[in-house]
């Protein structure tokens, strides 16, 4: 177990470095042209967080939460996490359950209703990852706008 992880903000100084984890992981290329073009207007809305966590300095995982309303019943927030990743050297060392921690309590201290995982559903591993930290598979469904996969 790693403690001394820092989980924070995602700085625009930190934007490549912890993009650069995700694009390894899944074999993308990130258009940083553009991001670096979006990143204020994420920034500053305030329904986006982009999280990082650090050690010594160095970024060693990544993801977004994004905060959604319902508009029905009691009409509470609930908050939808995506891009989540870890740099392959770290994993297996709490940080992904810290990570996820700092999550639920944000949601918690915020009064929302429930946070909604995104994943592929061939990663298998993610799939157990969150299983075990107690959270419960349901379906769901997403178009990909004329693409076949990611």
């Amino acid at each position: 177990m790693i403690s001394e992880v820092q989980i924070e903000k995602l700085k625009k100084e930190d934007l490549k470095e912890a993009i650069s984890i995700y694009d390894k992981e899944y074999d993308v290329t990130t258009n940083y042209d553009k991001l670096f073009l979006v990143y204020d207007e994420i920034y500053h809305n305030p329904a986006y967080h982009c999280i990082v966590a650090k050690l010594d300095g160095k970024i060693i995982g990544i993801v977004t939460i994004v905060t959604n309303f319902s508009i029905v019943e009691e009409c509470k927030p609930f908050l939808t996490v995506q891009n989540f990743v870890i740099h392959k050297d770290y994993r297996r060392k709490t940080i992904g359950a810290q990570i996820f921690e700092y999550i639920f309590n944000y949601a918690k201290n915020n009064d929302y209703d429930y946070i909604l995982l995104v994943t592929e559903s061939e990663n298998k591993i993610a799939q157990s990852f969150y299983k075990k930290l107690g959270y419960k598979e349901e379906a769901g469904f997403i178009n990909l706008m004329g693409r076949d996969e990611w």
